[in-house]
């Protein structure tokens, strides 16, 4: 008898776990990044590898054949990285998404200078 008692107990235990672990994508209010990557050229960047974070999400995607993205996500404050064979690492470290809007990102990576050679300016 005390099992049968325990059972709505458990269960409840079980769905309250559910919703607070469940992903993010499920539970909360979503937004989106639009954005282009480019190079100093103003040239756009077909293939760059775009990784945005945060504590509970993680997503990467490529930009397109015109050097574009658009990535749906939950509400929040992200790291966007950017990265593309010859080109320096681009990072944002706190760029905000706000529920049921959408924000754009302009990417311009710099060339990456080889090993041994520094830039005089």
């Amino acid at each position: 008898m005390k099992t049968l008692k325990a059972i709505p107990m458990i269960l409840l235990a079980l769905v309250s776990f559910l919703i607070a672990f469940a992903e993010p994508s499920l539970s909360s209010p979503h937004g989106r990044i639009i954005g282009v990557v480019h190079d100093a050229n103003n040239a756009r960047i077909v293939g760059a590898t775009i990784k945005i974070k945060n504590a509970r999400f993680y997503r990467e995607v490529r930009s397109g054949e015109e050097g574009d993205f658009e990535v749906e996500l939950p509400a929040g404050v992200y790291r966007i990285t950017v990265e593309q064979p010859g080109f320096r690492r681009f990072e944002l470290s706190s760029f905000r998404v706000n529920a049921d809007g959408s924000q754009t990102v302009s990417v311009h990576m710099k060339v990456k200078e080889p090993r041994g050679l520094q830039k005089v300016e």
